[in-house]
């Protein structure tokens, strides 16, 4: 009964957090900040004391402030001075963290072609094999597209490569998709803003 119990204590870590956090440029000790921030945010946005954030781990007040600030610094968090109920308090924001680790989606989900661009394929492929192609044909230039995400572009060109050779078969055609690859594209990083937290101060001025 423990054991299921404790099984279940889980704390919500992103999936593209922890598969990119390098590529994010941070390491383990600013990745255990983050997901104590994560857990954090999901009653409060008050930034907590960083004696809080250090329990249970080997660093010090000083390694959490550290952190922070790199965190701020790299465009992953943001963190403001605001003034409730005559006393001066910091909110954070992981909304930059968000914004950043959802390029990584889109990158791994490819934009889909246009209906046009489809039927254009589909017509392409019937006027080179002079005849209407079969429904598994069709279901099998459909399965390129929609699973294995290949653009109609690439489609046309092994079409085009295997017409060459003088073979009509979509098995083939399917070899050489599987050899060129699929296109890819890179979105350029995006720098946000850093708060005047940096700059630091006297939270009681």
């Amino acid at each position: 009964m423990i054991g299921d119990y404790i099984r279940y204590m889980n704390v919500p870590v992103n999936k593209l957090l922890i598969d990119n956090y390098g590529t994010l440029g941070i390491d383990e000790r600013a990745m255990i900040v983050i997901i104590k921030l994560i857990d954090i945010h999901q009653y409060s946005s008050q930034l907590p004391e960083f004696t809080l954030l250090s329990k249970g781990t080997k660093m010090s007040s000083s390694d959490i402030s550290k952190v922070i600030e790199e965190l701020i610094q790299k465009g992953l968090l943001e963190v403001e001075t605001i003034k409730e109920t005559g006393k001066y308090i910091e909110r954070f924001n992981l909304d930059p963290l968000y914004s950043k680790l959802a390029k990584f989606l889109d990158m791994a989900e490819p934009a889909k072609p246009e209906p046009t661009e489809i039927r254009s394929l589909f017509e392409y492929v019937e006027g080179l094999y002079g005849r209407v192609i079969s429904p598994n044909e069709f279901e099998r230039i459909n399965s390129w597209l929609e699973d294995s995400k290949f653009t109609p572009e690439a489609i046309r060109n092994a079409v085009d490569l295997a017409y060459q050779n003088q073979i009509k078969s979509l098995q083939y055609v399917e070899r050489i998709l599987g050899q060129t690859g699929r296109e890819t594209t890179e979105p350029k990083a995006e720098r946000m803003p850093v708060r005047s937290w940096l700059e630091g101060g006297d939270l009681n001025d």
